[in-house]
């Protein structure tokens, strides 16, 4: 499909229902029964006939059908499971006008983390309790109630939830009534109470939503007329603060940055148990892990309390971008998700300036590269036909590589022009749907600049360019081809409109200077004032691309300059360094010399990359080389950690996270003992006094003592997990237990999370970990294996392939072997293309353990 191409339904589309009617209001009444796990209902749905026909068709599954009517006659009725869809039959024809169609059913509360599903949890007194909620996205709310379940066919929606009185119950919108209902056995017994909740704004399907359990509730906070709340689990009140906080800055500051006031009644942020993705951006009723949410920042470690910021504020981006303003089909879900994830960066920024957010998003950035970078990695937008074609695009090339794109763009653009084509984009298609190619054109028209050219050169196709750098007398070359990890891309002819920042000199009072040029080709020439200055090539480094130097102007980056220089065009130099040792451009021991000229670097940015490579260096050599590395590794660490010193409570928190970085780099990759026995005592302190340590040396030092311990650490730290006094806490100590270097440890973290004491939320994440363990992972393979069938009834769909990515770690020929003729016979049928990914990765690392292994264990 071209990016001119508009998607339109056809009536003998299997994916797409007919648009001979269409769904103008939903009245949608549910019972639930939490200790059955069942619920019935009853939906009337008002329609607008299109055209005479004889049948309405719309979607349904998991549900019994006990009777349809339409405008009040019964119809005969048939449910169709393979595709979905539910056909009632009408008496006779509806003819074109309004229309009102009434379905009464019964569904289950699955475990299945989708639809209207069951969460659990266990009260202080050990006692089970049980929680009815909703994850629509992306074609589940069918399996909640019947409807027309399609993103471009939006419609109201007034929801009414009958509940025993002791529960809490919330919608999308405000309650507006509370009216009692008679007991259902007729003697008089308790009955419930029906919560009817306000109409929403026009929107889709998967935005609906309701909760209903044994929650508690925050005192509203008032955001300019709006009431923000926190709903929790029962005694978890004390970590809602800082998601209060977090929340209310960011509907302000969002609200002023769209030029929109918010488009609902109220937000509750809402923190639940059991949660297939990290949250969900239901209109008004926003659904989230706990551990994404609540959080207490006394314990919580910078990047723990990073994670709430961005994702309530990437959630709340996406009240206007993507349930005001909504992709007209699931081939546009890419944009909702890239521009929530460029938003909740800028806002998170603006919240904490200090953590330099678009500096750490550089680590996240390359995730992305990574992929972007194999022969299987995909275009940002493709041809979408089935929903679950679209399961593919909740990944690192639309979070992270689309976010970065559109970062890209407004720093060529320019922050206010940018936001001033949003807010036009925004504005012009209120409560409709949209086509990416809408929102270039918004902006370009705000512009003036060649923007849909710009952007369809980067979402249309795959890949990204490596800009090459040289000179030429008195001009800057620049010549761009397309990187990748594997052989044959010197044959790819792609090109991108590359918007390219160039800083020539040193420093402001140096007299440096930076342009904007565009290289629309594959050459240009820049002219140079000072043909020997310092030239820094994507300078700000915010371009998706890779810089290849010359000899001579790599050379003038070093020293004083290479200090100088932004502490993210430092970290792309060390990520650009360890990406050209995987693709064969830089032989692996002279990345190791490449990354001790940063010794005397203080910015965690740079230090998390230096890290990164450190690990991939890892994975190359064992026995005596490993030591050998590891003693350098030390020697490079070392005067930075002693620098340090200890916690000072008033210091940067990205100092202290620097702290714990190095302290684990010391201890596990360096195998310094002072760096160990300091991890223990800081792990034993926490232990005689908790809550004493500073959260990062303490996350630093669980990671050492389960890297390096025994049966005893690991009894604590599952103790740890089984007792918390947060959701952070708990999350870290189980992902703890698979860093263990003993066999029979990491088998029984592989048995614990088959079992059901592991949510099945974390479970696949536990297991991955335990396959990325660098002795044991192979062994843990062979668990998963093994227990294939299990893991793929009992886990999240979405979640099996995530499990799995982990086996691109398992590099030896007979890893490769192994894992290459399993997947050949056990297809990911719902996340084939991002597999394609992972068995592609791990031939890359098979590639670079034969040619560098040999050669870099002699260089050491």
């Amino acid at each position: 499909m071209s990016p001119d191409t508009e998607t339109r339904p056809d009536t003998l589309d299997p994916y797409r229902l007919p648009r001979t009617a269409v769904p103008e209001a939903y009245r949608v009444e549910l019972e639930p029964n939490l200790d059955a796990a069942t619920f019935s209902g009853v939906v009337e749905i008002d329609i607008d006939v299109v055209e005479p026909i004889g049948e309405l068709v719309l979607n349904a599954i998991e549900l019994d059908i006990g009777s349809c009517t339409v405008n009040g006659t019964a119809g005969s009725w048939s449910l169709d499971e393979p595709t979905e869809r539910l056909t009632i039959d009408v008496d006779g024809s509806l003819e074109p006008g309004r229309a009102t169609v009434r379905i009464e059913f019964t569904g289950i509360l699955n475990d299945k983390l989708r639809g209207f599903y069951r969460s659990t949890f266990r009260d202080e007194d050990g006692n089970e309790r049980v929680i009815a909620t909703t994850q629509m996205q992306a074609t589940d709310c069918r399996r909640a109630f019947p409807c027309w379940d399609e993103p471009d066919l939006k419609a109201t929606f007034e929801v009414t939830l009958v509940v025993e009185p002791d529960l809490l119950a919330i919608s999308n919108c405000a309650a507006v009534g509370r009216d009692e209902r008679p007991g259902g056995d007729g003697d008089g017994g308790p009955g419930k109470v029906a919560v009817r909740f306000a109409e929403t704004m026009r929107m889709s399907t998967y935005l609906v939503a309701f909760v209903v359990g044994p929650l508690e509730v925050t005192d509203p906070v008032d955001v300019d007329g709006i009431p923000l709340r926190i709903v929790h689990l029962p005694g978890k009140a004390q970590l809602c603060e800082f998601g209060l906080d977090v929340g209310a800055f960011c509907l302000r500051w969002f609200q002023d940055y769209y030029g929109i006031p918010y488009p609902s009644d109220k937000i509750d942020l809402v923190g639940l148990p059991d949660f297939a993705a990290g949250a969900m951006e239901n209109l008004g009723c926003i659904t989230f892990r706990e551990t994404v949410l609540l959080v207490d920042p006394a314990t919580a470690t910078q990047h723990e309390q990073e994670v709430v910021v961005d994702v309530v504020a990437h959630e709340l981006a996406h009240m206007w971008f993507g349930d005001l303003v909504t992709m007209r089909w699931w081939n546009g879900i890419w944009l909702n998700e890239a521009f929530a994830t460029f938003m909740e960066l800028a806002a998170c920024d603006a919240y904490r300036p200090d953590w330099h957010r678009w500096t750490t998003f550089g680590l996240e950035r390359s995730l992305a590269f990574e992929t972007d970078s194999l022969a299987s990695t995909r275009p940002v937008e493709y041809e979408v036909k089935s929903p679950g074609d679209c399961e593919g695009m909740f990944d690192v090339l639309t979070y992270q590589k689309g976010g970065a794109l559109l970062r890209m763009l407004e720093q060529y653009l320019g922050t206010e022009a940018f936001r001033a084509g949003v807010h036009r984009y925004l504005t012009a298609h209120a409560h409709g749907n949209t086509e990416t190619g809408d929102l270039w054109d918004a902006i370009e028209e705000a512009t003036s600049q060649p923007v849909r050219r710009l952007m369809d050169s980067w979402i249309w196709q795959r890949g990204y360019p490596l800009v090459s750098a040289s000179l030429a007398g008195d001009e800057l070359v620049l010549d761009q081809t397309r990187f990748a990890f594997g052989a044959g891309d010197d044959d790819d002819d792609s090109l991108w409109v590359v918007p390219v920042h160039v800083r020539t000199g040193e420093g402001e009072d140096g007299g440096a200077t930076e342009r904007k040029v565009l290289l629309d080709g594959d050459r240009i020439t820049v002219p140079l004032d000072d043909a020997g200055a310092p030239v820094v090539v994507n300078a700000g480094g915010h371009g998706f691309f890779r810089v290849a130097y010359d000899d001579e102007l790599r050379s003038r980056l070093t020293g004083e300059v290479l200090a100088g220089l932004d502490r993210l065009e430092r970290y792309c130099l060390v990520d650009d360094a360890t990406s050209s040792m995987i693709a064969g451009r830089l032989p692996a021991a002279d990345l190791l010399t490449f990354l001790e000229g940063f010794a005397d670097d203080r910015d965690i940015a740079v230090w998390r990359s230096i890290a990164v490579a450190v690990r991939t260096l890892g994975r190359l050599v064992d026995g005596e080389p490993l030591e050998r590395l590891r003693a350098r590794v030390s020697t490079l660490v070392r005067p930075a950690l002693a620098e340090l010193g200890e916690p000072d409570g008033g210091e940067d928190e990205l100092r202290a996270q620097l702290r714990g970085l190095l302290l684990s780099m010391a201890a596990i990759h360096g195998g310094d003992d002072e760096a160990l026995t300091r991890a223990r005592d800081v792990f034993t302190a926490d232990e005689r006094d908790p809550g004493s340590v500073d959260a990062e040396l303490l996350a630093a030092a669980t990671t050492v003592v389960a890297s390096t311990g025994g049966t005893d650490d690991y009894e604590r730290l599952l103790e740890k997990y089984r007792s918390p006094s947060t959701p952070q806490e708990q999350l870290r100590s189980l992902h703890s237990l698979a860093l263990f270097d003993d066999a029979e440890l990491v088998a029984r973290t592989c048995e614990l999370a088959m079992s059901s004491e592991v949510k099945s939320q974390n479970a696949p994440f536990l297991l991955r970990d335990c396959i990325g363990n660098r002795h044991h992972g192979a062994a843990s393979w062979a668990f998963v294996r093994a227990h294939w069938d299990e893991a793929n009834h009992r886990f999240p769909t979405n979640t099996i392939v995530r499990m799995v990515d982990s086996v691109k770690l398992l590099a030896t020929d007979e890893s490769v072997a192994d894992v290459q003729g399993f997947f050949a016979e056990h297809p990911i049928e719902q996340a084939a293309e991002t597999l394609r990914q992972v068995l592609e990765r791990q031939l890359v690392n098979n590639e670079v353990l034969r040619r560098e292994g040999e050669r870099f264990a002699a260089a050491l």
